[in-house]
């Protein structure tokens, strides 16, 4: 009896992220940071708004780089997976031939 192996894979729910996967993540969420960083420096010199909203760019242009890297430091990335998936089709139990009782299997016949 042939199995069918081209069934899709079965990802562990309670597995980690592989270490490809979490680094990419993390260098994501540096870059968003930093992005974010840029565009509090440009708005704090470019828009014309009272001093107290220059004075939050500036503290969010100076505050973004220290969380960035924290948030890149921090270590494995704990909690949703990428690609997790439940399969609902039954495992298809393998093949057991019984022995009749009393038979005895003799290689030299």
């Amino acid at each position: 009896m042939r199995h069918d192996r081209s069934d899709s894979t079965v990802n562990v729910t309670s597995a980690r992220l592989s270490h490809t996967d979490d680094i990419a993540i993390r260098q994501r969420r540096y870059v968003i940071t930093q992005s974010l960083r840029i565009l509090c420096v440009v708005l704090a010199t470019v828009l014309p708004v009272p001093l107290a909203w220059k004075g939050v760019f500036v503290v969010g242009a100076v505050a973004l780089p220290w969380f960035g890297v924290v948030m890149a430091n921090a270590g494995p990335t704990v909690g949703r997976r990428k690609r997790t998936s439940i399969v609902d089709t039954p495992v298809e139990q393998p093949l057991r031939i019984a022995i009749e009782p009393g038979r005895v299997i003799d290689a030299e016949r």
